[in-house]
C-alpha cells in the first residue's frame, strides 16, 4: 500500500515538473513582495521573468534563484510603457514555454491629500499602480489565452478603503480591485484565474523607512505579534497561482483596513 506521505510527494513532484515548464511574469520582481514572490516560485520550479525599472535590482534577484538552480530572467520594464512591457513579453514567449502566471507587484505613491497633491503625482501614482497592471494583463492574457489558462495575481492595500493623506493611491488600490473582479469574469470561460491580495502592513521598500516607534506600535497592534514579512505574502501569491488555487477567481485575499 502506498502511503500517504507518498502520494503528497508524488503530487508535489508532479506540480514542480509542471511549473518547470512554465513561466511565471512578475512585475516589481526585483525588490520587496515581488522578489519575494520570484524566489519562491521559482523554489517551486518555476521560470521567473523579473520584470523591474531597476535591472540591477532585477539582476539580484535573478542571480538569488540562479545560485539555488533555479530558473530565472531579468528584464528593464517600465510597467507604464506598452512598448517596454511587450518587448519584454515577446522575449520570453521566443524561448517557447507558456506564460501561465502574472504577478503585479510593481507599485509607487505619492502621499498627501486633494490639496497637497499634485496632478503629476496623481498622474503617476495611477499610472504605475493601475495603469500598469492593466497594460501588464492586456499583454500577458493573450498569452495565458493560448496556454489554456493561468492565473493573475493583482496587489491592493487595505489604503484602497480609503485611509487619509492616501488619496492618490487609495483611489489607484480600488480601481485595481474593480478592475481584478471584472477581469476574472471576463475570462472564467479562457480558465484564467483573477485575484487580488490585499496585504497588511508590510515591512518592504514603502515602510522600511518609517520612525521605530511606528513599527513597534504595528508590531504590537498585529495578530502575530510581528510585522508581515514579504515571504509571508508571498506564500499566499504561491499558493493563488498554484494547482491548489485553481477553484478561487475574484477574489480579494488578506489585509483588513487600517485605522484611520
Amino acid at each position: 500500500m502506498i502511503s500517504n506521505e507518498a502520494v503528497k510527494e508524488k503530487l508535489q513532484q508532479q506540480q514542480f515538473d509542471r511549473n518547470k515548464s512554465s513561466f511565471a511574469v512578475i512585475t516589481g520582481g526585483g525588490y520587496g513582495i515581488g522578489r519575494a514572490t520570484s524566489l519562491l516560485l521559482a523554489a517551486d520550479g518555476w521560470r521567473v521573468a523579473i520584470l523591474d525599472t531597476d535591472i540591477e535590482r532585477a539582476k539580484e534577484t535573478e542571480q538569488a534563484i540562479c545560485s539555488q538552480n533555479g530558473l530565472a530572467y531579468s528584464y528593464r520594464v517600465d510597467v507604464t510603457d506598452s512598448a517596454s512591457i511587450d518587448s519584454a513579453i515577446r522575449s520570453i514567449a521566443d524561448q517557447g514555454i507558456p506564460i501561465r502566471a502574472l504577478v503585479n507587484c510593481a507599485a509607487m505613491r505619492y502621499t498627501g491629500t486633494v490639496l497637497e497633491i499634485s496632478e503629476a503625482q496623481w498622474d503617476r501614482t495611477i499610472d504605475v499602480v493601475l495603469k500598469g497592471s492593466f497594460l501588464c494583463c492586456k499583454a500577458i492574457v493573450p498569452y495565458l489565452q493560448s496556454a489554456g489558462g493561468g492565473s493573475i495575481v493583482n496587489i491592493s492595500s487595505p489604503d484602497a478603503a480609503g485611509r487619509r493623506g492616501m488619496l492618490a493611491y487609495s483611489a489607484a488600490k480600488a480601481a485595481v480591485e474593480t478592475m481584478t473582479m471584472s477581469l476574472a469574469a471576463d475570462h472564467i470561460s479562457d480558465h484564467i484565474r483573477v485575484n487580488a491580495v490585499v496585504p497588511g502592513f508590510t515591512y518592504t521598500g514603502m515602510t522600511e523607512q518609517y520612525p521605530p516607534e511606528r513599527l513597534e506600535a504595528v508590531r504590537l497592534n498585529s495578530v502575530a505579534g510581528r510585522l508581515c514579512e514579504p515571504e509571508d505574502v508571498a506564500r499566499l501569491i504561491r499558493f493563488l497561482v498554484s494547482s491548489d488555487g485553481e477553484t478561487f477567481t475574484g477574489g480579494l485575499f488578506g489585509g483588513i483596513p487600517p485605522v484611520r
